[in-house]
């Protein structure tokens, strides 16, 4: 048992160096990727939402907490306002 735990904490570690060293390279690609993209494409929200997402947690310790992740997504997903052209009497 003791064996499995310090081969699990290992490969736990090992996984863990090798994002860290590999996160800014995938990371530009994602943001190149993203610049591809038309900016009137109904996806640029979703792309601009998960870029930013992306970064943030870049700048964590790789964990993004829900008021960050809710501050994202208000940002990219504003709510709709009442159109006041088209209010029913």
């Amino acid at each position: 048992m003791q064996i499995s735990l310090e081969a699990g904490s290992r490969r736990i570690k090992e996984q863990e160096e090798w994002a860290k060293e590999i996160f800014p390279t995938v990371h530009e690609r994602l943001k190149q990727a993203a610049e591809t993209l038309p900016r009137d494409s109904p996806a640029q929200p979703f792309v601009d939402a998960l870029t930013e997402r992306v970064q943030a947690q870049a700048d964590t310790t790789g964990f993004v907490v829900l008021h960050r992740w809710v501050e994202i997504l208000e940002r990219h997903f504003p709510p709709r306002l009442p159109d006041l052209d088209n209010v029913a009497e």
